[in-house]
């Protein structure tokens, strides 16, 4: 059985997500495709949205499945109940979860090719090789020699980091609450259930104080 992790804040989900959730699966063609909403990112201040409606957003993802590669999606609140109960986490300490929750299964982690580069700053990096394959969604045009550079760096056998290029949609989370914040109209960058969500709860309508710098821990987490 083959297990793809795809993690990050979701504030919120939007199509680059399932753009590069897409090239990851198309790339591995995974059993299961979990999908986790981080509880509170070690990199980065807590989410001011609810976790709740994150979690809530996040189910646009099962609209994936039956594409190729997602035969089966779950939508996973795990690290949200960790940081409910008061526990930080790291993708090292989810990867090990499902390595309990489905034993002898092949863990895959997809990672933007911007976290690839600083991948030995993530908490037990060493351990998140060991535990599972990276799947390192090619973002930018024009970054393979760099990306394969720090492949080989990470992992000489070749054995453990894959690349799976794609035509990177031009957004960020960061980016899309800002416009948001301003007023715009943001649909066609959303899937419309996302959209819905955002109108009903007036999400991102008050602006956001500037976030500190990032430990790279989930792909896609502007």
């Amino acid at each position: 059985m083959k297990v793809l992790l795809y993690g990050g804040t979701f504030d919120p989900p939007h199509n680059g997500h399932l753009n590069n959730l897409r090239a990851a699966a198309a790339r591995v063609m995974p059993d299961l495709t979990v999908v986790m909403p981080a509880g509170v990112p070690p990199h980065k201040a807590a989410s001011a949205t609810p976790a709740a409606l994150r979690l809530e957003m996040c189910r646009c993802f099962a609209a994936l499945e039956g594409e190729l590669g997602l035969a089966r999606i779950e939508v996973s609140d795990w690290e949200i109940g960790q940081a409910a109960s008061g526990r930080r986490n790291y993708t090292v300490l989810t990867l090990e979860m499902l390595a309990r929750r489905w034993p002898g299964a092949t863990l895959y982690l997809a990672v933007g090719s911007d976290m690839l580069e600083t991948f030995r700053e993530w908490y037990r990096w060493q351990d998140i090789l060991r535990l599972a394959r990276l799947v390192v969604v090619s973002r930018e045009i024009g970054d393979d020699s760099a990306l394969h550079a720090a492949a080989r760096s990470l992992d000489p056998a070749g054995s453990h980091i894959l690349l799976a290029p794609v035509q990177a949609l031009p957004m960020a989370s960061s980016t899309l609450r800002r416009r948001l914040a301003a007023g715009e109209d943001c649909a066609a960058d959303l899937p419309a259930a996302v959209w819905q969500l955002i109108r009903r709860e007036g999400l991102y309508a008050g602006g956001e104080a500037p976030e500190p710098p990032r430990r790279c821990r989930h792909p896609e987490d502007e």
